[in-house]
């Protein structure tokens, strides 16, 4: 097991390798030119890379482009334009490779995308359900890197609260508010459900104790609990990777709100995982994405 600041200085790493694969999603990336970004050799780099991100450089700059994409065709761009700037040789082989990614071809995906954006009226949508939610208490770590490592910031969380030794701790939730610092800037959050103001309570004495335990005094100030307003929600359940959640909250935002009847409130946008954290790669992720909606003024 590595120090603590080693994995800090690690994850630091790799989450400039992240960037750079995303500012340039399409380029000729290569495992040499990865490890210089990190300043490691290929063979170090590579084994650290997938002990910490959980998959190869190779899978996660496979999994960004075919984001990336999601996102243009979300905009309604041509799979052809769409499939060059990806990297891939011929839209053949970007629609075979978008498939095994998503479960639909890009055509499809652009027309589904289409249709939660152009929907004329809420009723015309039914994947879309308007719902009331209890309030949540949460135990939260905030995400600072790009959007491909926030796996890495609820593997920290669920380690820190040892999820996988409390049965009321196994609810995760991404918490999306707007960044107070940053105008037009946006905050993440990767949260835990407490299932309990007991569980709360009791993965609270964990942070403490754990804090005690390595000569900090109270619980690890990043982590913090967080209740969450209940309230009205529109909800839309996601079938497949995570790299679709942005394009279809892109697309619900910019189309099925504006014609529904309701618009957004202050409360954070939420993203409730359904599917368990180590499910395989052959069973399809299942994401609630919640928007905070209240009745439109007249």
């Amino acid at each position: 097991m590595m120090k603590p600041s080693t994995e800090r200085d690690y994850r630091r790493r790799i989450a400039r390798v992240v960037e750079a694969i995303l500012l340039e999603p399409g380029a000729r990336h290569t495992l040499d030119s990865l490890a210089a970004v990190a300043h490691m050799s290929p063979y170090h780099f590579h084994r650290i890379y997938r002990a910490l991100m959980g998959e190869s450089v190779v899978d996660t700059v496979k999994r960004l482009r075919l984001a990336e994409a999601a996102q243009r065709l979300t905009d309604a761009a041509q799979v052809t334009a769409v499939a060059h700037d990806a990297g891939y040789d011929s839209p053949q082989a970007f629609a075979r490779a978008f498939r095994d990614f998503t479960g639909v071809s890009p055509s499809e995906f652009r027309a589904r995308q289409g249709h939660l954006v152009g929907s004329p009226a809420a009723s015309a949508l039914p994947s879309v359900e308007v719902a009331e939610l209890a309030p949540l208490e949460v135990l939260c770590l905030r995400h600072d890197g790009p959007v491909g490592t926030i796996g890495q910031t609820f593997r920290t969380l669920m380690t820190a609260l040892r999820c996988d030794e409390d049965a009321l701790l196994q609810q995760r939730v991404g918490i999306c508010s707007r960044d107070a610092t940053f105008s037009g800037a946006f905050c993440y959050q990767a949260g835990i459900v407490a299932g309990s103001q007991a569980a709360l309570g009791h993965a609270l004495e964990r942070l403490d104790e754990a804090a005690q335990r390595s000569g900090v005094a109270g619980p690890p100030p990043r982590i913090e609990p967080l209740r969450l307003a209940g309230g009205l929600y529109a909800v839309h359940r996601l079938v497949g990777p995570y790299a679709l959640i942005s394009p279809t909250f892109r697309a619900l935002y910019s189309g099925w709100l504006p014609r529904s009847g309701y618009r957004r409130d202050q409360r954070p946008g939420l993203e409730l995982y359904r599917s368990a954290p180590d499910r395989g790669a052959r069973h399809p992720c299942v994401t609630d994405l919640l928007i905070p909606i209240c009745e439109d003024s007249p």
